[in-house]
């Protein structure tokens, strides 16, 4: 049996073993291609317009690039709300929707690594400039005047900020490669004045280049590379749920 196979066959094991939701609708959206919210707590996910991709997302801890398979996974929207009955941990929920989908869209994957093109964000020649966090917690950005203040973030939240703004300069995904585990206060300044930035920001402009700010104001560097990621392959699924 090929890798592929086994890791479908192990798939499948779990899904079949996994704990399931008390409850739970999965239909397509009436909202059509509006934009959709995803919510979760300890007892409900509520998912609104929402496509297949952002559910393997959620579910696998994926994203979007680590996802091969139809384009119809992107595009078609779907409305899902589902009951764990009690009080329940988030990667318990994450499995219970990994089951759902399984299921309901008679859906069949398998992961595999493969090698993706990336920025690395590693620390540059003169090292990092970066304060740890003055008080450890929630992470929290705000303006202040031409600049962006980051409070109690990790890396990972940086990287995740910078991958929202949707810079054209970003045509590939950025992981880190740090090394760097803390969380930390820093300041990226942009413009003279918060009306310029904010003009700007609307355009996807951050007035200089990414690269050069986060060099330069940070000490981080993202470089070109290739490296394994692992991706989840949708080999096949319906597009209509079944099950309501």
């Amino acid at each position: 049996m090929g890798i592929a196979a086994l890791l479908t066959v192990c798939l499948g094991t779990q899904a079949a073993s996994a704990a399931e939701f008390e409850a739970a609708s999965l239909k397509p959206s009436k909202a059509g291609t509006a934009r959709g919210s995803m919510r979760m707590d300890s007892t409900r996910l509520t998912y609104t317009s929402v496509s297949v991709r952002d559910c393997i997302m959620s579910a696998w801890n994926v994203k979007d690039y680590q996802i091969e398979g139809p384009d119809w996974l992107r595009t078609d929207r779907y409305d899902l709300a589902a009951a764990s009955g009690e009080p329940t941990e988030e990667d318990a929920l994450k499995g219970m929707l990994k089951t759902l989908l399984l299921e309901r869209f008679h859906m069949t994957v398998h992961l595999e690594k493969k090698d993706l093109p990336v920025y690395a964000m590693v620390v540059a020649k003169n090292g990092a400039k970066l304060k740890d966090a003055a008080a450890p917690g929630r992470p929290a950005i705000r303006m202040n005047g031409g600049g962006v203040v980051f409070t109690s973030v990790t890396i990972a939240d940086l990287i995740d900020l910078m991958s929202r703004a949707h810079l054209a300069e970003l045509d590939r995904p950025v992981v880190d490669d740090t090394g760097l585990t803390g969380r930390y206060d820093l300041t990226i300044n942009l413009f003279g004045t918060q009306e310029e930035m904010m003009s700007a920001l609307s355009k996807g402009d951050f007035g200089s280049s990414i690269f050069t700010l986060i060099q330069e104001q940070v000490g981080l560097k993202l470089e070109p590379k290739k490296l394994p990621l692992q991706v989840v392959v949708v080999d096949q699924a319906e597009r209509t749920p079944s099950g309501n």
